[in-house]
């Protein structure tokens, strides 16, 4: 499976929110935007903190 986790933290590393199945992550003029497994997607404010490719985990970080 390709799909990964998208964690996504605030400034002080608190957990905010979860998308799962997530297959494709663009950069947008807002932030990033996120392609899920079955076509939808979302645009969340965030940059990219960390990548864990054995894990299958991305980690956000939210823009405030």
């Amino acid at each position: 499976m390709c799909e990964a986790r998208v964690v996504i933290k605030d400034a002080s590393g608190n957990e905010l929110e979860t998308v799962e199945d997530v297959t494709t992550i663009v950069p947008d003029e807002s932030g990033l935007k996120l392609y899920d497994l079955y076509g939808g997607h979302r645009s969340v404010s965030a940059t990219f903190t960390e990548v864990r490719l054995l894990d299958h985990t991305v980690v956000l970080t939210a823009i405030e």
